[in-house]
């Protein structure tokens, strides 16, 4: 009895450490797993280009890693990427080259990998190339946004958020959907410093061109709040201007 005890025991052992060897081998495996995405692009292959810095924000949280990964595509086909590594006033920027073989009007969307978490996120926003355009800076970089700012409704307006005033006839002004239907809103448009740079009291008849003082603002992302008069409701959201000069 004393044996078939004893025999009993190391059989539950060995099962035991079989057990433990198998978990350890696949935290090994989620560790290998757990890698920087294998996003690259061959530049080689296009002729034209334009520059972003820009920082990454996860959940309504900028993300302070140099290990973050900020991806940029156009459909599934990867047009630049870089880390978040480059520190600026506290700032963790990613300085990104965007590629293109058309001198504009593709539209550019993101990807982030979160390293910590070892996900992948769908960046909220997006923007159209342009030749030799520069979106953000080190002293007010991009953000990429794995969700709209928490500032920001659910609900968006139905209306561009691109604008591209070079005189070809597309994108060159700000334009909302059925805009007639606004007619008692009040249109305010700020700059990334929350500086006012455009308002309409009502009325707005798709006819800003993204011009102050009669010059097109500098590239960049700006902010707009759509507000009625009448009632409580507010539309809140981005618009990315590219300076063609």
């Amino acid at each position: 009895m004393k044996s078939f005890n004893q025999a009993k025991s190391m059989k539950l052992n060995q099962v035991k450490t079989l057990f433990l060897l198998l978990i350890m081998f696949v935290v090994g495996i989620n560790k290998v797993l757990a890698a920087d995405p294998n996003w690259s692009v061959i530049t080689a292959n296009f002729q034209y280009n334009m520059t972003m810095t820009a920082v990454v924000n996860i959940d309504c949280s900028e993300q302070l890693s140099p290990s973050n990964r900020i991806g940029v595509f156009v459909g599934n086909e990867c047009r630049g990427t870089a880390l978040t590594s480059q520190v600026y006033n506290g700032k963790y920027t990613a300085s990104l080259f965007i590629y293109s073989n058309a001198v504009n009007g593709e539209n550019i969307s993101f990807k982030i990998y979160n390293a910590a978490k070892d996900t992948i996120y769908e960046a909220k926003v997006t923007v159209q190339f342009q030749q030799n355009a520069a979106y953000g800076s080190t002293g007010s970089p991009y953000v990429v946004y794995s969700k709209f700012p928490c500032y920001f409704q659910k609900e968006t307006l139905p209306a561009a958020n691109f604008i591209s005033p070079n005189g070809d006839s597309k994108n060159d002004y700000f334009e909302i959907t059925d805009v007639d239907s606004y007619l008692d809103y009040a249109l305010t448009i700020y700059n990334e410093n929350g500086l006012e740079v455009y308002k309409k009291a009502r009325e707005y008849k798709n006819d800003w061109d993204a011009k102050l003082d009669g010059k097109i603002l500098p590239t960049g992302t700006y902010y707009y709040s759509f507000k009625s008069s009448v009632n409580s409701n507010e539309y809140k959201g981005l618009i990315n201007i590219v300076n063609p000069n």
